[in-house]
């Protein structure tokens, strides 16, 4: 009996022990596999550019346009960037960019000595970043959208008879506020006080401004010299 009960009492005791120091539970990791997509390589008459599952990219513009309205899909997938293509350009003049971009890069359009005419169309494009239109003195008329939420501080730098067209209380108005060289005006409710000085300037734009089939409104203009003061002009009809 006495053999028994120490018997029992080991069993016990070795149980508690295996329960006590047991291993612990090994914890599985799992390794996500990160998966780099190889884009194809395409062109168009005047462009180069990189196709992605979802999206393509404008790597080139073989082109000496000087109208430019950037293509807003190809193969069926929206084009969300063009880069740094037409940096230093020598003929661009106008160029229109669709609503799939997301941006304009820093010092996209430097150096284009030709540009007098910008119209981004409301959608995707959140940014136009540093530098981007630096060395465009020839650059009149920008229409940039509410949608357009952030405009670095040395976009437009030497932009000097600069008018941009957009929304009261948007990002433009706020960028146009803060430079005196820089005028702004309300598409949807005519000439805010920014712009009341430019007729003291010793160049005026004649403005034209059409609507295209999506309804966005552009405002594009021709360059005309004038004396520094500004006239009014008398029409007379002769009977």
């Amino acid at each position: 009996m006495k053999r028994i009960i120490a018997l029992l009492l080991v069993l016990s005791t070795l149980l508690c022990f295996t329960a006590c120091n047991g291993d612990d539970p090994v914890e599985e990791t799992t390794t996500e596999e990160v998966v780099t997509e190889t884009p194809v390589e395409g062109e168009t008459d005047i462009y180069k550019y990189l196709e992605y599952s979802d999206h393509v990219e404008l790597t080139a513009f073989k082109g000496y346009n000087s109208y430019i309205s950037l293509p807003g899909y190809i193969n069926g997938k929206p084009v969300t960037s063009f880069g740094k293509i037409f940096k230093e350009n020598l003929t661009l003049v106008t160029v229109i960019i669709p609503a799939t971009y997301t941006e304009i890069e820093d010092e996209a359009f430097y150096n284009v000595c030709k540009l007098q005419n910008l119209t981004i169309h409301s959608g995707s494009l959140k940014r136009i970043g540093a530098n981007a239109f630096l060395g465009c003195q020839a650059l009149k008329i920008a229409n940039i959208p509410d949608t357009v939420t952030e405009i670095h501080e040395d976009a437009f730098k030497y932009c000097t008879e600069l008018i941009i067209y957009g929304t009261a209380g948007s990002a433009a108005d706020g960028f146009a506020s803060k430079y005196s060289s820089i005028y702004f005006r309300d598409k949807n409710a005519g000439v805010t006080e920014a712009s009341t000085e430019e007729a003291s300037t010793e160049e005026t734009s004649t403005e034209e401004t059409s609507t295209d089939e999506n309804g966005t409104t552009e405002v594009s203009a021709t360059v005309e010299n004038t004396t520094e003061e500004s006239t009014t002009e008398e029409s007379t009809t002769n009977e």
